[in-house]
């Protein structure tokens, strides 16, 4: 059997006004059909597939692997560019059995609103309706009816923080192969739940909803069971969580939409990510001083969009005299150059932060001394979920902690971007990171308690502050919860 490989990934922000490039793309990469290794780290849905298909000793042609850090809309003669390429390598490929792409589900382009459903439409186009075509995603994919109608398969990742993704691969490749096997394609059964949030799954209840997907997959004639917990910061008509269901036959897929679909309206409001307001948060930590805690700044987590370099939770901290504190990464290229050209040991006035966009907030201005430059975040920089390197660090310290400014703008994945730059985080008491839930893959073990703060930033908690256009109503938590939807692909 022979397989055709590649992807295109990112996730949008449509309410972020600075565009996705180009120069974004190669910041985080791209690997053309050419390059003889891919990064595990950065692409290991792709790995995930070629592994298994090595495995069953199945050729694998390559196409282009590419990611970009989220951001606003793709530039469109970038996107096209990408697509163009991906396309053409797979009709060099031709013939081929299956396709199997390593996708993400929420990029949109400035004037192509569903990337993926563009892409995988193309695709069918080029092999036909015979060869199967499945697709790996995110959960916080847009599930739209153009990625239901031209793929025989969409999987998605059942874990966040995103712990699975190989895994999740390897049975991508399994199902699809043991379609192909048996010229037997499964229907797509899809619950609408209305509603859309962020909902981790490193504890109960969603813990136990992530074991009964898995329980539910292994029910005679179920292939695949997916929560779409969709992207609450892309404007989409069809943004909402969703229950994917792949069965043998429409009465099973229907069973286990419903009875997941069901399962999931009971909980999500205990499982929702619920955000304090800064100063909120900044008082638990003033009033517990015998307490450690760990501050996810949520609202401003380069991993959705955002600049990375919002002071709005800092600056609380501070107003309320919290000391202690180890901030990182805020993106500021500014006063990383700053440090960078007055050394190791030098004292200035820095000016922190406030600098990308219209929701950072203020620089914070103080006097720091540098205490320590680097080069690189360190080789576990990415964690267990992956991204790209952090380019050069600098660690400043001030009255009230030490911030760790970098050049790029990059989520806080792993405890390493502290050591890299000498420092360690165990010794703050009260730790501050650019990350909503993908930091707690690598601070698990840590002891401080989790305080998630949300802002009026590119990813402000608060729906309801956000100017959408293009969502569907009646959905939560706009709306009271409206009735559940279910429905098969074919039936359309």
């Amino acid at each position: 059997m022979k397989i055709f490989v590649g992807g295109i990934r990112t996730e949008t922000n449509t309410f972020v006004s600075r565009k996705t490039s180009e120069a974004d793309f190669h910041a985080g990469d791209i690997s053309p059909a050419t390059r003889p290794h891919v990064d595990r780290g950065l692409h290991p849905g792709y790995v995930g597939i070629t592994r298994a298909a090595a495995a069953a000793r199945c050729y694998a042609a390559r196409g282009i692997v590419a990611y970009a850090v989220p951001g606003g809309p793709v530039e469109q003669p970038v996107y096209e560019a990408l697509k163009t390429e991906l396309l053409d390598d797979l009709r060099r490929a031709m013939p081929v059995d299956m396709v199997l792409l390593d996708l993400h589900g929420a990029m949109v382009a400035e004037d192509t609103i569903d990337c993926e459903g563009d892409i995988l439409e193309d695709v069918r186009l080029i092999v036909g309706c015979e060869v199967i075509i499945g697709a790996l995603l995110d959960p916080h994919a847009v599930l739209t009816r153009k990625m239901l109608a031209a793929a025989d398969l969409l999987h998605a990742y059942k874990e966040y923080p995103h712990t699975d993704v190989i895994e999740r691969a390897e049975e991508l490749f399994d199902i699809c192969a043991g379609i192909a096997n048996s010229g037997q394609r499964p229907i797509a059964t899809i619950a609408d739940c209305g509603l859309i949030g962020g909902f981790p799954t490193v504890a109960q209840p969603m813990a136990g909803f992530v074991d009964w997907m898995k329980e539910a997959e292994g029910r005679p004639g179920i292939q695949s069971v997916s929560l779409i917990q969709s992207f609450p910061w892309c404007d989409h008509p069809d943004a909402g969580a969703k229950l994917l269901v792949y069965a043998d036959d429409p009465y099973a897929g229907y069973v286990i939409a419903k009875e997941g679909a069901d399962r999931f309206r009971a909980l999500f409001e205990a499982a929702v990510m619920h955000a304090l307001e800064p100063d909120e948060a900044a008082r638990i930590v003033r009033e517990n001083p015998e307490r450690r805690y760990l501050i996810a700044d949520v609202s401003d987590n380069p991993g959705g969009g955002a600049s990375g370099d919002a002071t709005h939770v800092l600056r609380a901290l501070v107003a309320h005299g919290v000391d202690g504190i180890g901030l990182g990464i805020l993106y500021d290229p500014e006063s990383l150059e700053a440090a960078s050209q007055l050394g190791v040991g030098a004292e200035a006035s820095f000016a922190l932060g406030g600098k990308q966009s219209s929701f950072s907030g203020a620089p914070i201005v103080v006097t720091g001394r540098v205490a320590a430059l680097a080069d690189d975040d360190g080789a576990d920089a990415r964690g267990s979920v992956g991204g790209p390197s952090s380019g050069p660090l600098a660690l400043i310290e001030t009255h009230f902690g030490s911030v760790i400014v970098g050049r790029e703008r990059r989520q806080a994945l792993s405890p390493s971007f502290f050591t890299a730059v000498g420092a360690d985080p165990q010794d703050f008491r009260c730790i501050v990171l650019k990350s909503s839930a993908h930091f707690r893959a690598a601070f698990s073990d840590f002891e401080h308690t989790i305080l998630e703060v949300g802002s009026p930033t590119a990813m402000n908690t608060d729906l309801a502050e956000l100017p959408f256009v293009r969502i569907s109503r009646p959905l939560w938590p706009f709306d009271a919860l409206p009735p559940l939807r279910i429905w098969a692909v074919d039936a359309e």
